[in-house]
């Protein structure tokens, strides 16, 4: 969403809601700022909204816990999104090319892609927080085997929906990464992408060469 304009309007914000997009800021900033100065755990969320001069009930207003301040609303709304767009796909389109079509749909754009890089370059800083970023990545690959084993008929510990999201979340943690590396991977791409950034395109060919020896259809059970 754009955030210059309300939901559903080409009207700028109202000055309330100008205010709520500068407090989540300044949370934002205050926590990424003490934990690279104090480490993940050393942080406390009373000491995050001292920093971003709030009381600990607002930032309870825009931040479930440290860990959704982290990685931000970029990271945990794709966990939603993925499962309804996930479901939304037709019935009768085979799992691996509906995990593909949704996740082309979720790549993610030049803003967002700023905001996970910057907590990916803050995990080499402080690698307590890698375990964080591993459960994340985790809890993405489940929604993909879940869906694969029910739209396959398949269990989920069956090698077919271990392997498409395996595939997934591994083609995302490569873009990610990929992007961290000091534009280097985005050097490589011609200026003008399109539509399609350089780490959408790190990630569509990541997964093409991953799910290169899976069949489009699952296995008969």
């Amino acid at each position: 969403m754009d955030m210059t304009t309300s939901p559903g309007s080409d009207l700028p914000p109202s000055r309330r809601e100008r205010r709520k997009q500068e407090t989540r800021s300044a949370l934002e900033e205050a926590a990424l700022a003490l934990f690279a100065a104090k480490g993940y755990e050393q942080t406390t969320v009373e000491e995050i909204a001292e920093a971003a001069g709030v009381a600990v009930r607002t930032f309870f207003r825009y931040f479930s816990s440290k860990q959704h301040v982290l990685f931000g609303d970029v990271a945990h709304q794709r966990l939603a999104r993925l499962r309804t767009e996930l479901a939304a796909t037709a019935v009768d389109q085979p799992p691996l090319e509906a995990v593909a079509a949704v996740l082309d749909a979720l790549d993610l754009d030049a803003a967002e892609q700023r905001e996970i890089t910057r907590r990916i370059r803050l995990m080499d800083e402080q690698p307590s927080l890698i375990g964080i970023y591993l459960t994340l990545m985790n809890d993405l690959r489940q929604v993909v085997v879940d869906f694969v084993a029910e739209r396959s008929g398949l269990p989920p510990r069956h090698p077919y929906p271990l392997l498409v999201a395996g595939a997934a979340v591994t083609s995302w943690d490569v873009a990610l990464c990929a992007g961290t590396a000091g534009g280097q991977a985005a050097a490589a791409e011609p200026a003008d992408v399109g539509p399609v950034g350089p780490a959408s395109r790190i990630r569509r060919a990541a997964f093409a060469a991953l799910t290169a020896g899976i069949p489009t259809s699952p296995p008969p059970v």
